[in-house]
């Protein structure tokens, strides 16, 4: 796996997700609190983006149709989602953002 640098943990508010182009991949990357969660910025119900969902208390909202995932595993927190999304690690270091792809 590679560690990406995706910026500086002040570039991503508190409580929101933002779309992030990583390796070829679109990436909803989530920061809650001093924890930051990247994963597919695509629900699994129908390939929505999850950036522009709701995040809270460690879950994402699909803004389309409602589905919720876990945003440390993936896995469909409530439907009409039945599959997870796919989670990547991230880290923090000297207040840079790493994602691993």
């Amino acid at each position: 796996m590679e560690r990406v640098a995706i910026g500086a943990l002040s570039d991503y508010p508190d409580g929101r997700a933002v779309a992030v182009e990583v390796a070829g991949r679109r990436l909803a990357v989530a920061r809650c609190g001093e924890r930051m969660f990247a994963l597919d910025d695509r629900c699994s119900h129908r390939g929505f983006p999850l950036h522009d969902g709701t995040v809270d208390g460690g879950i994402i909202r699909c803004r389309t149709h409602g589905a919720c995932f876990a945003l440390d595993s993936g896995e469909v927190v409530r439907g009409p989602a039945r599959r997870a999304v796919r989670t990547y690690r991230v880290t923090v270091e000297e207040g840079n953002v790493l994602v691993e792809v």
